[in-house]
């Protein structure tokens, strides 16, 4: 049985790499020279950067990559960060940086000593919820792409909703209104939210439904690391993977075209790159995964319609630098600036981590949400000039984190949605998946294709890069389900208690 993967994604690889381990012919297809998309790592000038400034978490005992390590038998290089240190440092519009510590019980003293007692109740709310959720949220097929997953969410819902009936109500409810309805009147504290939850959810606190706010603001106690070399370690090992159970991991290799007979997609045309620049080959398969935003694969697909992307999806103006070790004040890898102006967040490597650059110096990526339709459009010369003025922007705010930043940078480098749209082929550079503000907005990971199925941020689950995998698992099973195959115990897929 063969199988295409188009995109090599962490989604896309995650897929590809649980379906060679049962012994598939996959073959993942992917036009860059290197694996990971928007949570890949490039090399420039001797630094590795990461595309995106992103947290990485999911290396809870239950964890996504904790499975996937046992599952595909390797090991991500990452430094996991233990309770009490802070994952994340917050500033505020009054000049207060409130820290994210680890653990539950240091992040809520530190969240009461920057706000007072009244942000307790939401908190005590907060957890509640998500450790109701994360029960039964791994690997939960919803909404159903086929009978199957609409059988295993009736038999994962029903013993849960039983175990949660006293709840149940204040859980659907949840459904339907914003987390900020679960927040006291508190200005600072609302602010912090917003700029947590813009992170995860790509909208703030009055918009997003309060089942994924309380998911979205977990993610200090859902097994945070550090991934050691660049986000881009997680995707490479996963390609390894994929190598390791005899799939193959094919670079600039870009699909240009689906085709389609009687109903099924049958093969992709495929267009070079590098050496074999502008060569064409056929490859044909019985299953095809597309770690691809709706409208790139509406793009290979002959008579499809233009399906754009969401109005109110975001795209990300990235500044990477490089600046001296000695000036950066000491505190968490991952900053957010959420004062006046931009808010931007900002991911640091680890100081100790020389697969980064050479010791004494320090890399970070810098994220600054910003309109697709801003970029659409634009000449050459006002393309220049746009991209000169925000990258003033997020230096001036990189300033206020890291003083002296400007001067002292050896190396800066600015990305627009254009720069992601052109590097990983992503639709108007259109990234973070779609804002969550009902629980319906993210789809299944069906087509109207049966032999063709989408991984990646824009199914559910898809936000976040642990989001991304759980997704790629979700699919994997769901083709091996098909096949009659079952690649491991049902367990895999699912929390069996409240553990973080």
């Amino acid at each position: 049985m063969k199988v295409v993967v188009i995109g090599a994604g962490v989604g896309g690889l995650t897929t590809a790499a649980l379906l060679a381990q049962v012994g598939l012919e996959v073959t993942v297809l992917e036009h860059h020279t290197y694996p990971g998309g928007s949570a890949g790592t490039f090399w420039h000038q001797g630094f590795r950067f990461d595309a995106g400034a992103t947290l990485l978490a999911g290396f809870d005992e239950e964890g996504v990559f904790t499975r996937l390590e046992r599952q595909l038998g390797v090991a991500f290089p990452v430094h996991r960060l233990p309770p009490g240190e802070a994952l994340m440092e917050v500033w505020l519009p009054d000049g207060r940086v409130v820290p994210r510590p680890v653990g539950r019980t240091p992040e809520l003293e530190a969240q009461r000593a920057a706000f007072g007692r009244p942000v307790q109740r939401f908190w005590q709310w907060q957890e509640k919820r998500a450790l109701a959720l994360w029960k039964v949220a791994q690997g939960l097929p919803f909404p159903p792409a086929d009978g199957l997953e609409f059988l295993s969410l009736v038999q994962k819902g029903l013993p849960w909703a039983l175990n949660n009936l006293m709840d149940l109500p204040g859980i659907l409810a949840d459904l339907v209104r914003p987390t900020l309805a679960h927040a006291p009147n508190h200005a600072a504290f609302r602010r912090f939210l917003d700029a947590q939850l813009l992170i995860a959810s790509q909208t703030d606190a009055a918009d997003t439904y309060a089942l994924f706010g309380a998911a979205a603001l977990d993610l200090p106690h859902r097994g945070p690391v550090v991934p050691l070399g660049g986000m881009g370690a997680v995707a490479e090992i996963l390609a390894e993977a994929v190598r390791k159970h005899g799939g193959r991991v094919l670079y600039r290799h870009r699909a240009e075209t689906l085709r389609v007979e009687h109903g099924r997609v049958r093969a992709v045309e495929v267009v070079m790159g590098g050496r074999r620049r502008g060569e064409r080959e056929v490859i044909p398969a019985d299953i095809f995964v597309a770690n691809l935003t709706p409208g790139n694969l509406a793009a290979l697909l002959p008579s499809s319609r233009p399906l754009p992307a969401p109005a109110d999806g975001w795209g990300a103006f990235m500044l990477h630098a490089v600046v001296p070790a000695a000036v950066v004040p000491r505190g968490a890898l991952y900053r957010q600036w959420a004062g006046e102006g931009d808010w931007t967040f900002v991911s640091l490597a680890d100081p100790s981590d020389t697969l980064r650059g050479p010791s004494g110096m320090r890399v970070l990526s810098a994220s600054v949400h910003t309109p697709l339709a801003e970029w659409r459009g634009l000449d050459k010369e006002a393309y220049r000039a746009k991209k000169q003025a925000w990258q003033a922007r997020v230096e001036h705010q990189l300033e206020r984190i890291i003083p002296g930043f400007r001067e002292s940078a050896r190396l800066i480098l600015g990305a627009t949605p254009r720069t992601y749209q052109f590097y990983t082929r992503r639709q108007d550079g259109w990234v973070g998946g779609y804002p969550q503000v009902h629980p319906l907005r993210t789809p299944s990971p069906k087509t109207p294709f049966p032999n063709l199925w989408r991984v990646g941020e824009t199914i559910f689950p898809g936000q976040s890069v642990p989001a991304v995998a759980m997704g790629g698992e979700r699919v994997a099973a769901l083709i091996l389900g098909r096949l009659g195959v079952k690649p491991f115990p049902l367990e895999s897929f699912t929390v069996g208690r409240s553990h973080r």
